[in-house]
């Protein structure tokens, strides 16, 4: 929407995409048209299902966590691996990935998290890369965005402009790069999770319905109650309404509901076991909503956490979680961002271990083993801790004590005698 009002405004010597309609052969809408409703009689739309807090929590923790990972590009030159550095006077990826995405002063945290939720509410995220000076990156809206191939078989994106009128804009395929999870058939466009958490969606919302209504009555019981004589419409919904005002609502707890000689019969209706089970129906359905966003349940304030140590943790959640959504971004962002010559020596890294929170302690030492087994000089080292270098601190080091195993056994033949 923000991108249509820049344009209207003349922000940008590049007129907007085409609006001319390529000659299109075939469109993939995805789930569209799709019904919202569940068996449980709820609708369940990506923004509804926000109200859900195990939901919410799930996809704000993932994309959170990917918007606070530096994205970063590397140049592989023979057996040397070296960052590229942003460079603000020609906005090259890294700037636009590490300082700012656009001129509207977005921030890379903000840029990923919102990629991130795109994809897991809509199933696709769609970045926009118009090739044009400054170089920016936008979002295209994912629920107005989709793919199409023209009949000489060129894949386009076809997306609506807010100030467009309803009319189509259709962008090549080139600029923009396309994130997916649970691809359909075609393999052409994603699915969210929450079109196959909707119906533990629409079972909790409507959990949540009945809790509420429990609560506003006070958790008062329900009642049977019998009258002398034939009463009208109007004469019954008059008691019933008497009665409610009574002893419903919390403030009217365990109240007393006076009668008068026309109550023949009054019976409360009990609240059965069953009934009062539906808490723990909840907590399970809690569960399988942590289950479809891939989430450990202690990191959504369930179950309990059975770790030694944050880096089992962090193991864990990588490779079960977050790698299903890093490497695809990785891989996406090579074969659109970076031009064929240097895609051949050039990759997008996800910095994995600044998501590893560890005590001071426990970094330090980790630091310490990595300086002496020649992982890491002491200057890489003071970098991770936004430490200045300092003269010296690029050598590597290693053990004195340590040998190859080769030279080991030759001097282990040689104290021998030669033998073996």
């Amino acid at each position: 929407m923000i991108i249509g009002r820049v344009m209207n405004l003349g922000l940008y010597k590049t007129p907007a995409p085409t609006t001319t309609e390529p000659k299109i052969s075939e469109r993939f809408m995805g789930g569209r048209g799709r019904s919202n409703t569940t068996k449980a009689k709820q609708t369940v739309t990506p923004e509804s299902s926000k109200g859900v807090a195990t939901a919410y929590r799930a996809a704000n923790i993932l994309s959170d966590d990917i918007g606070m990972m530096p994205l970063q590009l590397f140049r592989k030159t023979g057996e040397l691996k070296e960052q590229v550095a942003p460079d603000v006077r020609i906005r090259n990826v890294p700037y636009l990935l590490e300082v700012s995405p656009n001129r509207w002063g977005w921030t890379p945290f903000l840029f990923k998290k919102a990629i991130m939720q795109w994809l897991l509410f809509y199933g696709n995220s769609y970045v926009w890369s118009p090739p044009v000076w400054p170089f920016e990156m936008f979002i295209l809206p994912a629920d107005v965005t989709y793919p199409v191939y023209d009949i000489d078989g060129n894949l386009w994106y076809c997306t609506t402009f807010s100030n467009a009128n309803g009319k189509p804009s259709y962008i090549p395929a080139v600029e923009v790069l396309q994130l997916l999870i649970n691809p359909d058939n075609t393999g052409q466009v994603g699915r969210g999770v929450i079109e196959f958490a909707r119906e533990s969606i629409g079972r909790q919302q409507g959990a949540y319905d009945t809790e509420s209504n429990l609560f506003a009555k006070g958790m008062n019981p329900a009642a049977y109650m019998q009258v002398a004589g034939d009463m009208s419409k109007d004469a019954r919904h008059k008691v019933q309404q008497e009665y409610g005002d009574a002893i419903g609502g919390v403030s009217n707890a365990y109240g007393l509901a006076v009668m008068d000689a026309k109550i023949m019969k009054f019976e409360p209706i009990s609240m059965k076991l069953v009934d009062a089970q539906f808490l723990q129906l909840i907590e399970a359905t809690d569960r399988d909503i942590a289950n479809f966003f891939g989430m450990p349940l202690h990191m959504l304030n369930m179950g309990k956490e059975a770790y030694a140590s944050n880096e089992q943790r962090f193991n864990e959640y990588l490779s079960g979680t977050l790698n299903a959504h890093l490497v695809p971004f990785e891989q996406a962002a090579r074969i659109r961002w970076l031009s064929e010559a240097d895609q051949a020596d050039c990759f997008f890294r996800f910095i994995r271990d600044s998501l590893l929170r560890m005590d001071g302690v426990t970094r330090a030492s980790m630091n310490e083993v990595k300086i002496r087994s020649g992982q890491l000089s002491p200057n890489e080292a003071r970098e991770k801790e936004d430490l200045s270098p300092y003269e010296g601190g690029d050598n590597f080091y290693m053990a004195s004590n340590y040998a190859e195993i080769a030279a080991t056994a030759a001097l282990a033949a040689a104290a021998a005698g030669g033998k073996q």
